[in-house]
């Protein structure tokens, strides 16, 4: 017996899905900052005395990013599989049969567009799938390293 296995449907990146993209691109890099100014000095502090070195968030920041990266890297599997679905059947479709003349090369062209808006879509879906957790981890850090108000 024959199983093959439905792939479920993905909504359409949408305009707001590409600027929250955006947004939590800038809100990573701000969160970077903060983080790197709050533990740079905690660096020099256990440099300069190492007696007294803060080893516990010293060692978060080893430990921290290979975790966060190898989770952003687990979540865009799934959307991986999905762009090359949509290229393999892309791709079998444009190839089926030959064709000649304008109207089938109109065809075409606007096929080759929709393929290409397809795959924007999927790409804003596995760039935001990657940058979710390491996201997550440099916010989280940048709200505990901040100012304690």
């Amino acid at each position: 017996m024959n199983r093959t296995r439905k792939t479920p449907r993905r909504r359409k990146a949408t305009s707001s899905d590409a600027f929250a993209l955006a947004s939590a691109s800038a809100e990573l890099a701000l969160a970077s900052l903060r983080v790197i100014d709050a533990r740079a000095p905690m660096i020099v502090a256990a440099v300069r005395d190492p007696m007294r070195g803060d080893y516990a968030e010293l060692a978060r920041m080893v430990s921290e990013k290979p975790l966060a990266f190898a989770q952003g890297v687990a979540a865009t599997g799934p959307a991986w599989l999905a762009m090359a679905a949509e290229s393999n059947r892309y791709l079998a479709q444009a190839w089926k049969a030959p064709r000649a003349g304008l109207a089938p090369t109109l065809d075409a062209s606007l096929g080759a567009m929709a393929f290409w808006g397809r795959m924007m879509s999927l790409g804003v879906a596995w760039q935001s799938a990657m940058l979710a957790p390491i996201h997550a981890a440099a916010t989280a850090n940048a709200r505990r390293l901040g100012p304690k108000t």
